[in-house]
């Protein structure tokens, strides 16, 4: 967001969230995006879903820089099952 000069409230406009779901967002404390709110993200930004969301292990993770944010996917599974 900040190489491209986007803001949260920018996130906040385009999605019609509210800023505390913004901040979860960037935060990375959320459970699930819907699509519509990834692509909107995407175009804005000018990225692939891909670009923005990958797959770390555990080792991965404990190494990541700021600014990345990390869901836990076994967090997802326990909440399914």
């Amino acid at each position: 967001m900040k190489e491209r000069g986007v803001a949260g409230t920018d996130l906040m406009k385009l999605t019609g969230h509210t800023a505390a779901n913004i901040s979860r967002l960037r935060q990375g404390k959320i459970r699930a995006v819907r699509f519509s709110t990834l692509f909107a993200i995407c175009d804005m930004l000018d990225v692939s879903p891909g670009d923005i969301i990958i797959r770390i292990t555990d080792e991965e993770a404990l190494h990541l820089e700021k600014g990345v944010y990390l869901i836990k996917m076994d967090d997802l599974d326990n909440k399914q099952n």
